[in-house]
């Protein structure tokens, strides 16, 4: 074995020793992911049934959610300047703490709605500033051809929340309550942890040249990467647009199944229709290359949307099932699509910070979607659906009436509106010219002599 051989081998080695570590990472994340997906599942219907309002709920997620949009840019800067383990650890027992409050709260003989947003908020919070430096370590660990295989692991453990915990959560709820759900969430803090811990070696911080110059500047850096190519800012209200009509379904869906479902139906529906996930992204990877990101991007939300506003046409536990499957089906197109076409048309120096700034704009459509469902559903909607009018009566005719029809109707309303997103995508120039800049940039590289 020559020279060249030897040290191929040593770098293999520890290529797959490095790998190991990162799948220990990954197996904590897993485990967290789980836990809370049983928060979220038995929290939601915990403060529905405490409250009976929809607004409730909302207030709930807008303060699970907000934290994390607001400081997930803080939480990367940290990211770049501290021990990324340390910060991971800290993250995820300090995000237990809020969990502690809102189950001293649950446990109470008077639950206070107010002290549980407050706890939700705290856990949120660090859960924020903890992300950043996860993510992070796929560049500390691993080579640049391990990169694709590393966010693929962290992908479905992210989505494990959707995929495991609403099913496990649904039938928990039948022997036992949501403390017991938030008590053993709290104990997978603690499990990711140590698995955070065990891993000592190979996560040092690495600091990025420009790391000093503040947080004001990577944004504005950020904002001069897309300001004037008005494809890539039309791209961005679109996704917002989207990202609010399917704010709708994340809030509604719980109180328009439980109308008529148990806990435990709600939750094996909500994991068979998040499987659609998975399936769509399989598809999506087994493509060789996409003929058009504008024509994957537009059927992806006219298709999204068609399936959304479906599922609230009739109390039907296997027709909702099937059309939340397809929903989720159509949802890695939509997403996949939209990061190809910012990706190819933004300079690779500055699009971790354009992604920051594109991520944080288009996920606030979520807290505007939580405020407003929440309003539409129980002081429109429901009592709408509930009256004797002649038009509720001729809609009623169609998707029934009563509990719950008029978060159906609410849905479907939010449903077709993504559709029409999606036609509109279709035949916009802006966005049609970032299709044109990819192709014309491959023909380039292709008609280039090799070696260049």
């Amino acid at each position: 074995m020559n020279q060249r051989d030897k040290i191929q081998n040593k770098s293999t080695k520890s290529q797959n020793k490095e790998m190991k570590k990162f799948m220990i990472l990954v197996a904590g994340q897993l485990i967290s992911s789980i836990g809370s997906g049983l928060t979220g599942f038995g929290l939601a219907i915990y403060v529905l049934a405490l409250t009976g309002s929809v607004t409730a709920t909302s207030i709930v997620m807008i303060c699970a959610f907000l934290p994390s949009i607001l400081l997930a840019p803080v939480g990367g800067v940290l990211a770049d300047h501290y021990d990324r383990r340390v910060m991971m650890v800290l993250g995820e027992l300090f995000s237990g703490l809020g969990l502690a409050i809102c189950l001293v709260s649950i446990m109470s003989a008077r639950p206070s709605f107010a002290v549980i947003c407050i706890g939700v908020g705290v856990s949120s919070l660090f859960g924020a500033l903890m992300e950043p430096a996860f993510k992070a370590t796929i560049t500390d660990l691993l080579s640049e051809e391990d990169f694709a295989k590393a966010g693929g692991m962290v992908h479905i453990a992210n989505n494990a929340k959707l995929l495991i915990s609403p099913a496990i959560a649904g039938i928990l709820l039948q022997i036992t309550t949501v403390s017991t759900l938030i008590i053993i969430d709290m104990l997978t803090f603690f499990i990711t942890a140590f698995t955070i811990i065990a891993v000592k070696k190979g996560m040092v911080t690495k600091h990025r040249e420009d790391a000093g110059l503040g947080f004001c500047r990577e944004m504005k850096e950020g904002i001069l990467a897309i300001r004037g190519k008005s494809g890539i800012v039309a791209l961005i209200v679109i996704m917002t647009i989207s990202v609010f009509c399917l704010g709708f379904v994340q809030i509604l869906s719980k109180p328009l199944i439980l109308a008529f479902a148990s806990e435990v139906e709600l939750g094996i529906l909500a994991t068979v229709s998040a499987m659609g996930m998975m399936v769509g992204s399989l598809v999506i990877s087994c493509m060789k290359n996409a003929k058009s990101y504008v024509r994957m991007l537009s059927v992806g939300l006219f298709g999204c949307g068609i399936f959304f506003a479906l599922m609230g046409v009739k109390e039907n536990l296997f027709l909702i099932a099937t059309f939340g499957f397809m929903m989720f089906v159509f949802m890695p197109p939509i997403q996949i699509a939209a990061e190809v076409l910012i990706r190819k048309n933004i300079e690779n120096e500055v699009q971790g910070r354009a992604f920051g700034l594109i991520s944080f704009i288009t996920q606030m459509g979520y807290i505007f979607a939580y405020i407003l469902s929440g309003t539409f559903s129980d002081y429109v909607f429901e009592p709408f659906m509930s009256g004797n009018s002649l038009f509720a009566i001729k809609i009623g005719a169609v998707i029934g009436a009563g509990a719950g029809r008029g978060n159906a109707l609410l849905i479907l309303i939010a449903g077709m509106a993504l559709a029409i997103v999606g036609i509109v995508v279709s035949g916009l120039k802006s966005v049609k010219t970032l299709e044109r800049r990819i192709s014309k940039n491959e023909t380039i590289i292709e008609t280039c002599p090799k070696g260049l």
